[in-house]
């Protein structure tokens, strides 16, 4: 999942130096997202049966809901959704981030990884297990999320379930690997990143929040898991450069983009965050080569895929700007509504015209299918 801000220290996390980075998109901007008033009450109801969910007062719970669902599902989903499936999908978006905030990616993880490398392994049994049955000995997080698949398998087919899984599989997984990870290459820090960010888990929301199923021998083309790749991996990279100051304020330990090209490369922070933009605008110009060649071609429910990948994009810069998660002050926090239509919130252009491959051996091969 994108990189996490706890309640802790929340206050005293100080603003990036200089201006915020800002990013190209070179499509037509989206509509603004909707996400039934229902629907966000009841994942919100869903969330009060747990302890583990932050209690967040009247206004403040309306305000951290709002954005989550809104800059996730109202990008995925249509009015033709099924809204038991954007109620599973959305506790499922709740879950999986405080995992993020309070498991994998909090301060002290580094000195417990024994005992999340035992939760993450229950977890993923859960997810994987059809028929599991709980116990009063399971960890509330196991509870939660045998609940949230119990509610996606009632309404998505076994493929879409397998896919979901797969998915989560990969992002627990490299959340783990994040801990042991010392002063690793570029290469390396990417090929766990792409996956701990959410992997094929966004695109599996979105196939569910779709038409229609997409069949196997599309969803498994080289092209059609290159674009999927590339999308997450270039909002993982984005969302490194946006949350690197409140990162290490919060004290967590787990590398950053940014600091790994700093580490790698020998070069100071704003050298580091224009190479990392040159490298999520290098991964822009590979969407853009790989949609131009897969939308033609595509059957609809592949389309919209392909068309909300795009949303994703746009989605994860809204949330860099509006949600509590990333902005602590309300005074610097932008309305959701705002940010599509508001220019001072992109930059004009791409940072770079280089369309050949990034030197990594974990993506290059994306380039292959262009």
């Amino acid at each position: 999942m994108s990189s996490s801000t706890t309640e802790v220290g929340r206050s005293g996390i100080p603003a990036q130096p200089g201006s915020a980075p800002r990013f190209y998109y070179p499509s037509p901007m989206p509509e603004i997202p909707h996400v039934p008033a229902d629907v966000a009450a009841q994942v919100q109801a869903w969330k009060g049966t747990y302890d583990f969910f932050p209690r967040e007062p009247g206004p403040a719970a309306q305000q951290s809901r709002g954005n989550v669902l809104a800059w996730c599902l109202g990008r995925f989903s249509t009015q033709e959704t099924s809204k038991a499936v954007l109620h599973g999908i959305g506790c499922m978006i709740e879950w999986a981030l405080i995992i993020d905030d309070e498991v994998l990616d909090h301060a002290d993880a580094p000195s417990r990884r024994g005992e999340i490398i035992r939760l993450v392994g229950r977890i993923t049994h859960v997810l994987e297990s059809p028929g599991y049955r709980v116990t009063g000995n399971d960890n509330p997080y196991v509870v939660a999320v045998h609940d949230v698949m119990e509610q996606l398998r009632a309404e998505c087919t076994p493929t879409q379930i397998a896919r979901l899984t797969t998915g989560l599989r990969c992002l627990l997984t490299s959340g783990v690997h994040k801990l042991h990870l010392d002063e690793p290459t570029e290469d390396e820090y990417l090929a766990v990143r792409m996956h701990d960010i959410g992997s094929s888990v966004y695109a599996s929301w979105i196939e569910m929040c779709g038409p229609a199923p997409i069949p196997d021998e599309e969803w498994n083309a080289p092209a059609v898991q290159a674009l999927i790749m590339c999308t997450t991996l270039l909002v993982a990279v984005e969302n490194d450069i946006a949350s690197y100051h409140k990162e290490k304020t919060e004290g967590q330990t787990s590398p950053n983009f940014v600091s790994v090209l700093q580490a790698a490369r020998g070069i100071s922070f704003e050298q580091a965050v224009a190479a990392a933009i040159e490298t999520r605008d290098r991964l822009m110009l590979l969407f853009l080569r790989l949609r131009e060649r897969l939308m033609p071609s595509a059957e609809p429910p592949l389309q919209y895929l392909i068309e909300r990948l795009g949303h994703f994009i746009v989605s994860n810069t809204e949330a860099n700007l509006c949600a509590p998660r990333y902005n602590p002050s309300p005074a610097g926090r932008m309305a959701l509504e705002d940010v599509v239509k508001t220019p001072a919130c992109w930059a004009p252009s791409l940072s770079t015209t280089n369309t050949g491959p990034l030197p990594y051996p974990s993506t290059s091969w994306w380039w292959d299918h262009c």
